[in-house]
Order: structure tokens, then C-alpha cells, then sequence
């Protein structure tokens, strides 16, 4: 829902997002629909802590207002005004590389709420590595506790606290439930990955200190798919079949199987790994191919 802001605007007007579009991302069926009013209730009862201090209290909400118009399949939201600090007119106050633009597509693909939070701060950390070339912002360290609230805690109204399911007082729980699960779908999905050690003092775990690793076979593999896709649009695929026949001319006295080497560079093509003439090669290059 915050996607739809822009960065540049200065203030914050009535947002509207297809309803379609919103069951799509939460996975809830079209006859089940009414279960979106429940789910934007909950995340309007959702407490954001802006500042908790020995002098300073400053709490708020994320939505102040939503509809829900069947009619018009619309829903329309608007953003607290007390958020206005930290979702407008984020280039004016920012310099680059300070703030970071989320996956928003990736963290959407991670079925545990863990993985999706885990790799929130991962892609943080490694795009800060990158824009201020600092390798040292790949490895940190959490206190066990801090790091605990950030994954699960839920700030409790009554208390003023940040509450931890008492299911994860004990470290093997969460190392089993939250930290391996996040590893090991983080591993296969993610384009960052991690490797953690535990810190112990007295025999008891402290803090866990962290490594960030970039999943190079997962982007390659991703580059590849994507460009596949790209190569199979019907212009893209016109000049590789011009490409094709030109190869087949200029070697038509040396190929013993026409139809097999055809496929052959067909095969190529499809991988990416078809050598293009420099006049195909500047057309594909104007695509953004």
C-alpha cells in the first residue's frame, strides 16, 4: 500500500488500489472478500512506535481512514499525517543511499513472516554495503533479545512493552522455528542469505552474530529465467530468426542437417547464448534487451 506514495509528494491524499489486487497479494478468495475489512482493521490497530524515551512518548497508527466499495472494486486508504516525516518527500531529506528501497515482488515470495523480515534486514545491510562500499556492514551482531523483539515482538497497549510469544524463551525453539526456517527459504529464494553463530556468556546465548552472503546461483539463475522470458517476445524472436537463417546462409555448404542445426541455434537462443550480427545486435541493444 505505501508503494503507491510518491517519494516527491508533500503531503498525503486518498490512495486507491484495485480490490482484486489486494486479495491477489493477501491470497484471500474473491467470495471470502469481507475477510479484507478484517485484515485492514487489524493493521490500523497496529501501535507504531516513533519515539520511547526517558523524555519523549510518541506513538501512532499506519491508517487513519479505509474503504472497502465493492461497487467500484476499489479500495481507498489514506495514510496517518504523523507518518508524513518518514514516507514523503524522501529525497529532499535523504542523501543517497541512506534510505533503501525494499523488493517488494521477493519479500512477497517468502511464505514464513520470519524470512520476509530477516531478509528486510539482509537487502538493508547489502545495499548499504554497496552504496558506501563497506564490506564490514555484512557482519553484525544482535543482541539475542533486540533481535527477538524486531522478528516477533508486538507492542502491547496495557503494558507499553513489546510482547514475545513465551514460546520463544527458550533458544532452541527459536532457532528451530524463526532463525533455521528463515535460512533455509532464505537460501532458496532469497538474493541474500545469511550465516549466524550464537554468543554465548555462561553458557547461555547473548547475542548471534551474522554474516551476509550475495546467493550468486539464485541471481544467475533468476537473470537467466527473466531473460528468457524477454528473449521469447515476438520481436526479439523476429531477429533471432533473421539471425538463424543469415547463419544457415553463410554456412549452408558445411551443415550436413539443416533442420538440426536450426534447432540447435534455436537452443541458443532461448539460453541467451546466440551471437548476434553487429546491425541485429544494435537493434536488440535500443530494446533495453
Amino acid at each position: 500500500m505505501a508503494s503507491l506514495i510518491n517519494r516527491d509528494d508533500k503531503d498525503f491524499c486518498t490512495y486507491t488500489i484495485p480490490l482484486n489486487e489486494l486479495l491477489e497479494i493477501l491470497k484471500i478468495e474473491r467470495r471470502h472478500w469481507k475477510r479484507l475489512d478484517r485484515t485492514l482493521l487489524v493493521l490500523m490497530g497496529k501501535v507504531i512506535v516513533i519515539e520511547d524515551s526517558e523524555y519523549e512518548t510518541e506513538k501512532t497508527m499506519l491508517l487513519s481512514y479505509f474503504k472497502i466499495d465493492k461497487k467500484t472494486e476499489m479500495v481507498q486508504y489514506r495514510f496517518d499525517k504523523s507518518l508524513k516525516p518518514f514516507l514523503l518527500d524522501l529525497n529532499n531529506k535523504f542523501k543517497k543511499g541512506s534510505y533503501t528501497k525494499l523488493s517488494f515482488e521477493k519479500i512477497l515470495s517468502f511464505e514464513s513472516q520470519y524470512s520476509a523480515k530477516m531478509y528486510e534486514v539482509l537487502e538493508i545491510k547489502a545495499k548499504q554495503s554497496e552504496s558506501y562500499k563497506n564490506k564490514n556492514i555484512l557482519e553484525f551482531e544482535y543482541d539475542l533479545q533486540d533481535f527477538k523483539e524486531l522478528l516477533l515482538g508486538e507492542y502491547n497497549l496495557k503494558t507499553g512493552k513489546i510482547d514475545i510469544p513465551k514460546s520463544y524463551d527458550r533458544f532452541n525453539n527459536f532457532k528451530a522455528r524463526v532463525l533455521d526456517m528463515a535460512y533455509r527459504e532464505l537460501k532458496e529464494k532469497g538474493d541474500y542469505f545469511f550465516e549466524y553463530e550464537p554468543i554465548k556468556v555462561r553458557k547461555k546465548v547473548q547475542s548471534l552474530k551474522f554474516k551476509i552472503f550475495k546467493n550468486g546461483e539464485k541471481i544467475k539463475k533468476d537473470f537467466h529465467e527473466k531473460k528468457k522470458l524477454l528473449l521469447q517476445n515476438s520481436t526479439t524472436k523476429a531477429l533471432a530468426q533473421e539471425q538463424i537463417r543469415r547463419i544457415i546462409e553463410r554456412k549452408k555448404d558445411t551443415i550436413k542437417d539443416k533442420l538440426k542445426y536450426e534447432q540447435k541455434l534455436f537452443q541458443l537462443y532461448l539460453k541467451g547464448e546466440l551471437k548476434f550480427d553487429r546491425d541485429i545486435q544494435g537493434v536488440i541493444d535500443n530494446m533495453g534487451v
